[in-house]
């Protein structure tokens, strides 16, 4: 037995010493050198801050650009927050507080001016962009999230987004990608905590415009299919993931109505965010969408007619990707939950576009980086090619726009941009009433123009801080225009300033007939002399009057704005 065992053993040995002699010596491989000295994740990284470079150099040279309507509503309720009044007392309007809560934050930390919310704006703008390159990144590659990210940057400087306002769709737009990123990383992790920072972000979305909603069911979705991709398979786990998510989307919601009904505004609240909307919304029928989105589009399409159309292709070249088949699945119901948003009410203006373009930008690198990977094996340096393509495309768009980014006064720019919309005749008007009245006088805009109160740092006389709400014909349009009189008269005002310009009022024929008939009379009743008049021209400089000059000019422009001032009788 022992030696049978020596002698296959011996036999053995020699078998395997013969196979050694014929294999080939295994030499380790050199790992392959890159081309370029430098990693392309640090490359990627470089870019970024030469993005971060470009924007902050745009936004810092246009922070003093007037308020418009929009941000001034923002401004004046952010106000009079941080002088302890909550949303929905002193002033009314159907956006979830979240945006009003942000300006306030923003204006403690940097000032209540023009110039402080927009380097906020600046911050929010930077973060997002962040956040694009980073779930792009972790998606795809550093290429792809180098020209998401820049694709965002350059249209999300734009004016033909207005991206030069502190818009909540911005904010929408931070805290959605913020939570995508947090989704992300919670499925790389695995960790619960991470699940519900990602809900939190989400419904903070939710929480600055209602339309943010979309992306709180984007992020569950997503925890549901990443089930069929997870590795090991856990029914249990997906569903402490699914029930931490939905924890972070119901804990701010729960905290925001509790703030509501101690601040004793739930009712309002309730009526002008939940029950209102549903009214407002129904105005644009749903025959007139595509005519509502054909007109909207047509401004903003001429500048970036590349990125539509790569990130239409983008979006198509999803299905013929060999790889990443988890990603292109995220992608893809992230560049559609990305669109919805823009649907509700069928307005589709200029801003409401600012949460779809982080989706655009994707679709785009995605497009690019599909050309690399067909092109790659006959041609070795083609992601130099396209990057370089793209970066000259970045750079030309830039430049064709080059005297509103780097040259015209903002002053200019806005007369440019928005006509006879009052924004740069507010901030004089407003110095004029802050000068002649005491912090405790209140005053009164008729007109659509809030940025008034906040430049004036007044209080409105009434909560209706737009006439918009009164003047189309819906159920309770009468009722509205009676509360605002009975406010108006309880307040007694030491100013009105009645704004004779289109764009401040918006309404059906007829329909603020009732308004201006009571402002004529209430004029006369009360007392009130007009100090003021500014003649506005819809492209050049406004003629300003006051006092005695108001009644010996001319006007000769179709709009105008009149200030009247209480002179009390003794």
């Amino acid at each position: 037995m022992n030696y049978e065992f020596r002698t296959f053993s011996l036999q053995k040995s020699t078998f395997m010493a013969e196979q050694k002699k014929k294999q080939k010596p295994i030499v380790a491989k050199k790992p392959k050198q890159s081309s370029f000295p430098v990693s392309p994740e640090v490359i990627a990284w470089i870019f970024l801050g030469i993005i971060f470079l470009i924007v902050a150099i745009i936004r810092i040279r246009l922070l003093a650009f007037p308020l418009e309507r929009d941000e001034g509503e923002y401004a004046y309720l952010g106000q009079l927050i941080l002088h302890g009044i909550p949303p929905y007392k002193l002033a009314y309007n159907l956006k979830f507080p979240g945006t009003y809560y942000s300006y306030a934050l923003i204006m403690a930390l940097f000032g209540q001016s023009a110039s402080g919310i927009h380097f906020g704006l600046l911050l929010v703008n930077l973060g997002s962009i962040l956040f694009l390159f980073l779930i792009a990144k972790k998606l795809f590659s550093p290429f792809v999230a180098v020209i998401a990210a820049s694709t965002f940057a350059l249209m999300n400087i734009s004016f033909a987004f207005l991206t030069q306002a502190a818009h909540a769709t911005q904010f929408v737009t931070l805290f959605m990608l913020a939570g995508t990123w947090l989704l992300l990383l919670g499925f790389q992790k695995n960790r619960l905590l991470l699940f519900l920072f990602s809900g939190i972000c989400m419904c903070l979305a939710f929480i600055m415009k209602q339309s943010g909603v979309f992306f709180s069911v984007f992020g569950g979705l997503m925890i549901l299919l990443y089930y069929f991709y997870a590795t090991p398979k856990s029914i249990l786990n997906t569903l402490k993931q699914l029930g931490m998510y939905c924890a972070g989307v119901v804990i701010p919601l729960v905290l925001l109505l509790i703030l509501m009904f101690k601040s004793g505004v739930f009712e309002k609240f309730w009526f002008w965010t939940v029950t209102y909307p549903g009214i407002y919304g129904s105005r644009v029928p749903l025959k007139n969408a595509w005519a509502m989105l054909k007109i909207n589009f047509e401004p903003f399409s001429f500048y970036f007619v590349l990125p539509w159309i790569t990130a239409g292709l983008g979006f198509i070249a999803l299905i013929f990707y060999k790889k990443f088949k988890w990603s292109r699945l995220f992608a893809g119901i992230f560049f559609v939950f990305s669109f919805l948003p823009l649907i509700p009410g069928y307005y589709f203006r200029s801003h409401y576009f600012i949460p779809f373009l982080p989706a655009v930008g994707l679709m785009t690198g995605i497009f690019f980086n599909l050309i690399n990977q067909l092109l790659e094996k006959h041609f070795k340096q083609i992601i130099y090619v396209t990057g370089l393509f793209f970066g000259i495309f970045f750079i030309n768009n830039l430049m064709s726009q080059k005297d509103i980014y780097f040259f015209t006064d903002t002053d200019t720019l806005c007369k440019v941009l928005y006509g006879s919309n009052p924004f740069n005749e507010s901030i004089p008007i407003a110095r004029y009433l802050k000068e002649n009245t005491k912090e405790t006088d209140n005053i009164m805009v008729l007109g659509s123009e809030p940025q008034i109160y906040f430049y004036a740092n007044r209080h409105s006389s009434s909560a209706y801080i737009y006439m918009y709400d009164l003047v189309f014909k819906h159920p309770m349009v009468k009722t509205m225009q009676l509360e605002m009189f009975k406010q108006v008269e309880k307040a007694n005002p030491k100013y009105i300033v009645f704004f004779n310009i289109p764009f401040s009022w918006v309404g059906e024929k007829g329909v603020g007939d009732t308004i201006f008939r009571w402002t004529n009379l209430y004029l006369q009743s009360h007392h009130f002399r007009q100090t003021g008049l500014v003649d506005v021209s819809p492209t050049g400089p406004p003629e300003y009057l006051w006092n005695d000059d108001v009644h010996r000019y001319k006007l000769r422009n179709e709009t105008s704005i009149s200030i009247f001032r209480r002179e009390d009788i003794k």
